[in-house]
């Protein structure tokens, strides 16, 4: 007892946020934006939304945006630099993976729209080599996928005026190789627990208010996403979570202006409740800290046929330097960004869309326990994506 005890301690501070955090995103295990339109403006969706992708980020916006079909698909190409332990074991990761997403949305009448949005998150980490020169280790390696798939209805209470609420039903596909733990006699590899799947079940409101042609103001919350337990990790590696990695509770607000003909400024604040999730919030381990987002963004409309954006985000950082132990594999530390965008409309029911997101290296010294263990990151994300207005 006393030995699987010993492995699940350490397991947790040798995984930290592996299981959470994606490599396409900088908020935990959220993405920057939801669809090349959002992606465009660094996230800014609150209160300005574009596509029936608005659902992540305020259900009441699916509102505004018509009936149509946005399909999207991502390219997200990381890569990380740590050391752990010591400043002479250094490993380096590097990945590219594709991720697809879509919304749908319909009026239904002038007053109600249904619709839904798929949106997700993931991880995925490759060291090629194990994280310490432990007999019996494996190759450190990690695979996170997070899918939600958010049925939404809006209602207008008054033209300028929605209301919107989502449902929100996740999947998660977790796997995990190469962690070390101690035992009675030293450090041993812990094993993998093959592929894991779990369900869960979470909720979104939000409103959006146009009350003068040049403003408009949103708000919304997220209850967190509770997730069953992965089978086979909550004996070791998730044990003070009991299996559960839980998204969490957010809320924000957003404005967005429209001060001279063709163009929109956009702002946004977040802010996510990592602090009270499972999974993450454990001090001694994980210890992540709830996050202040914000984010900035410019559409301006060329022509009938061309719309480019640009975008700015910073947030603070979930992760303090005494945590890089147990945040070995959370390689998505990157807390402020660019991003650039454009929409080409090929006619009045068609058109394609593209961004690019530049997150700005950022690199975290351990301190403290964490002391030898140091996390540098680099990011960058491709988004193209297609739409056909009904």
């Amino acid at each position: 007892m006393a030995k699987h005890r010993g492995i699940k301690l350490f397991a947790l501070a040798s995984l930290g946020s592996l299981a959470s955090l994606p490599v396409y995103a900088n908020y935990g295990s959220m993405l920057t934006g939801n669809g090349p339109s959002s992606n465009g403006i660094a996230g800014t969706s609150i209160a300005f939304a574009q596509d029936a992708t608005a659902a992540a980020d305020n259900p009441a916006g699916m509102a505004f945006v018509g009936s149509r079909l946005d399909v999207f698909g991502l390219l997200v190409v990381g890569a990380g630099d740590v050391t752990s332990g010591s400043t002479a074991n250094h490993l380096y990761s590097r990945i590219i993976k594709p991720a697809p997403g879509l919304g749908a949305n319909w009026d239904i009448s002038p007053q109600w729209t249904a619709g839904v949005a798929v949106y997700g998150a993931g991880i995925g980490t490759y060291y090629g080599g194990p994280i310490a020169p432990v007999p019996g280790a494996s190759k450190a390696s990690s695979s996170l996928l997070v899918v939600n798939t958010a049925p939404t209805v809006t209602y207008k209470p008054l033209p300028n005026l929605a209301i919107g609420a989502s449902a929100i039903f996740g999947l998660q596909q977790f796997r995990v190789n190469g962690l070390v733990g101690t035992g009675p006699t030293g450090a041993v590899g812990v094993p993998s627990h093959g592929t894991a799947y779990a369900t869960g079940v979470g909720a979104g409101i939000g409103v959006l208010w146009k009350p003068l042609p040049w403003l408009d103001i949103g708000a919304s919350y997220y209850t967190k996403t509770w997730f069953t337990p992965l089978s086979g990790y909550r004996d070791d590696v998730l044990a003070n979570s009991t299996g559960r990695l839980n998204m969490p509770s957010r809320y924000g607000v957003g404005i967005a202006l429209h001060p001279i003909n063709r163009v929109t400024l956009a702002l946004d604040y977040l802010k996510i409740k990592w602090s009270s999730t499972d999974g993450y919030n454990d001090a001694t381990s994980f210890g992540w800290h709830d996050q202040n987002v914000l984010r900035f963004g410019v559409a301006y409309d060329v022509s009938d046929k061309l719309t480019v954006r640009a975008g700015f985000f910073t947030s603070s950082s979930f992760l303090d330097s005494d945590h890089t132990n147990a945040n070995l594999f959370a390689n998505g530390i990157c807390d402020k960004g660019i991003t650039i965008g454009a929409t080409y409309n090929l006619d009045k029911k068609n058109a394609l869309t593209a961004s690019l997101e530049y997150d700005i290296p950022r690199t975290v010294v351990g301190t403290g326990p964490s002391t030898g263990t140091n996390i540098t990151a680099r990011f960058q994300v491709y988004s193209v994506g297609y739409t056909h207005k009904f």
